[in-house]
Formats: C-alpha cells, structure tokens, sequence
C-alpha cells in the first residue's frame, strides 16, 4: 500500500480499501509518450483512466480557435468517465503533456462490478460525482477565459 500511497489522489482515497483494492485488481497499466494522444474526442470510451505519473491535458474542439485545454491532470486523477455512461463516447480528447503512466479500468468491467455490488456501485458512483462536480467547476472558470479573449 505505500507504492499506492505515494501517487492515488483524492479519488481513490474515497474509496474503502476493500472497493479501492477491487478497482484496482481490474486495472491495466499504459504508458504515453509526452504529446502522445490518450484519446480523441467522440471515439468510443473504453477505460476510466487514473493517472499514476505525469500529467495529461483533456482538450476540446472550440470552432473558430481550434483545439483548447480545459484540465490537466495529474497523478491520482481520473479522466474518461464517459466509459461509465451511455452512448460511452469521448467529450473531450486527453493528450499526455510529458511521459505518463496511466491505469485503465475497462468501463464495461466496472459496469457489471457495480451490478454485483452495490456497495462497491454506491461508492464508486459517489466519488466520480464528487468529481464531476468539481471539474464541472473548473471547466465553466476555464471557458469563461477562453471565451473571454473573442
């Protein structure tokens, strides 16, 4: 638990450690090369990502002033929790931003992890929402910025 301890972030640390070692043991390991894309926006989202080294940039399409980073995060984040909601379709694109190290969780493993377990389910859906709102959060302040400079 110490390894873990150096890099999961609030995330994972809402977790109890019995969902947190069960997240876990479904993860697969990726690594990306600084400006290497994670994703692109409107593919299929495959995995919940929690970034262990690095950061990485989540970017959109804005017309008229092209590609524009709304996030980056860092070790301990989460990105890509589209895999977890229907149609399962990137809203954004993710793009490491130096060499990363990233765990996937496979969206439809976590899926039917939730419907064994409601427990588990309960808690997981809790801490993505914590998430979300805060980004949600962060992301209005950030296109307010970008918007701001037209």
């Amino acid at each position: 638990m110490s390894e873990q301890s150096s890099w999961f972030g609030s995330f994972l640390a809402k977790l109890s450690p019995r969902v947190r070692e069960k997240l876990l043991s479904h993860a697969r390991a990726f690594r990306y090369l600084d400006g290497e894309a994670i994703f692109r926006e409107g593919d299929p989202s495959l995995y919940l990502y929690i970034l262990k080294h690095g950061r990485v940039a989540i970017e959109i399409h804005v017309p008229s002033k092209g590609r524009q980073t709304i996030l980056t995060v860092g070790p301990g984040d989460i990105f890509s929790w589209s895999a977890l909601v229907e149609p399962r379709i990137e809203t954004a694109s993710a793009r490491a931003i130096e060499e990363v190290e990233v765990l996937g969780i496979k969206g439809g493993e976590l899926t039917d992890l939730c419907l064994e377990d409601s427990e588990l389910g309960f808690e997981l859906y809790r801490a993505l929402a914590e998430v979300i709102t805060a980004r949600l959060v962060a992301t209005r302040l950030q296109l307010l910025d970008v918007f701001a400079t037209t």
